[in-house]
């Protein structure tokens, strides 16, 4: 009697983990409110549970607009405020103190250098002291951090470095810091941890760079194993910093390990210079464009949807969780810059792991459901791991040749298949003993 209660207490136990795993892999996005109107290069904030959305380009080439939406996720509604003085795109914006801060852009009229503050409790815009800059800033190379009582802005004035700016609240008076002597970033993301203003990706031919500006010490330092890609979205979460926008994953990097694991959950639309925002353990994305291989800062004219995720249900490991060294069974991903330690919601294998010795099969299932199996040696299994980690980081071909061997060759000498890298909803790698 003994004995099958300890069997059954471990199959409810077995069936409870199984649930659970399930409930967590089959998280899905969930489609809300449109945006009233498309918008791209808009600026964001979010205060008081609500999420802002200002200006941006339109469906109109070369045209900015200058409406305030707010949307509340409680009702699941869109409203309109006071419009913002200077339409504008690819600005700066931060919210410190409950306000939202516009800085920079492009305007109907050109490069702007104007700052105009958002206040949503009183729903009016005032005008602040213009940025200090010597020369134009061009959108999309203009960035902005609040840190303590401070605003940080750094801007691309010319192609060899960017000038650092402080602007301090109380006494509103702008003061120049260190310069980023490294190459040009555009259109960028930026965050904020533990004081320290980190600066992520850009367009394509930037490399993998981080770069971190520490205030107290007025230094910029220059990391590796970043991304690729410009035109993302940055959120703090859980002391990470979680990128959306130009692949189809939500990423996660760790400013503590400088390493980018990607996290398991379903595809969502390729996007450029989206808005986002993060209200009670909810990623929202919100408008921007379908990726493309040149930008041109407007909006289409049906890409205006918004849509949400459950981060608490992504199993988004915080810093006092501790990262299993065992694997994911479910991974799908390499792993860019991984040191070997896992999160515990990653799905970033490394190709490193497996032998060159021994055969394997490889199962990618491709995002309309399709599964399609390959009898591979190791050698090839690790390097299609390799291609998947470049393309994943926005480096290499769109596309991976597998040979089939004799597997389904039929009548022809050889046949060979050409996996799409946008089209792989997650891989599989099962090593023959």
């Amino acid at each position: 009697m003994k004995k099958w209660f300890v069997v059954f207490f471990l199959f409810v136990i077995t069936l409870f983990q199984s649930l659970q795993t399930v409930s967590a892999e089959t998280v899905e996005w969930k489609e809300r409110a449109d945006l009233p109107e498309p918008r791209v290069g808009a600026s964001s904030g979010v205060v008081d549970g609500k999420i802002y959305v200002i200006g941006g380009g339109t469906v109109k080439p070369g045209t900015y607009g200058n409406q305030t939406f707010v949307y509340d996720p409680k009702t699941n509604e869109w409203t309109r405020k006071a419009d913002m003085p200077t339409a504008r795109g690819g600005a700066a914006s931060v919210t410190v103190d409950g306000k939202i801060y516009v800085l920079g852009g492009m305007s109907n009229d050109g490069v702007v250098k104007t700052v105009e503050v958002y206040d949503p409790k009183k729903d009016t815009w005032e005008k602040s002291d213009d940025l200090p800059f010597e020369n134009k800033v061009p959108a999309y190379r203009i960035y902005a951090e609040a840190i303590g009582k401070k605003i940080y802005v750094v801007a691309y004035e010319n192609s060899r470095y960017a000038t650092t700016y402080s602007y301090d609240l109380e006494t509103k008076k702008w003061d120049k810091k260190q310069k980023l002597n490294y190459e040009v970033v555009t259109g960028g993301s930026t965050a904020v941890i533990d004081n320290k203003l980190y600066i992520l990706g850009g367009t394509h031919y930037i490399p993998q760079i981080v770069y971190v500006y520490d205030p107290e010490n007025d230094s910029w330092t220059k990391k590796g194993k970043g991304f690729t890609a410009g035109y993302y979205s940055a959120l703090v979460y859980k002391g990470k910093i979680l990128m959306t926008g130009g692949v189809s994953r939500i990423r996660v990097y760790d400013p503590k390990s400088e390493s980018v694991t990607t996290v398991t959950n379903p595809i969502a639309p390729y996007r450029m210079a989206h808005s986002s925002a993060i209200i009670d353990d909810t990623l929202y994305v919100i408008g921007g464009r379908e990726e493309t291989s040149s930008f041109t800062g407007s909006a289409f004219s049906k890409f205006k949807s918004v849509m949400s995720i459950s981060l608490k249900d992504l199993n988004i490991p915080s810093d006092s969780e501790e990262t299993p060294r065992d694997k994911d069974k479910g991974s799908t991903t390499p792993s860019e810059g991984d040191s070997g330690d896992k999160d515990k919601g990653s799905t970033t294998p490394s190709e490193d792991n497996s032998a060159e010795d021994g055969d394997a099969l490889l199962v990618v299932t491709m995002v309309n459901g399709l599964q399609k199996e390959y009898q591979l040696s190791m050698k090839e299994v690790n390097g299609f791991l390799k291609w998947y980690k470049q393309r994943d980081a926005g480096e290499g071909p769109g596309f991976y040749e597998i040979d089939e061997h004799d597997n389904n060759k039929g009548p022809f000498e050889s046949k060979k298949d050409y996996v799409v890298f946008k089209n792989i909803l997650m891989y599989e790698v099962n090593k023959y003993k």
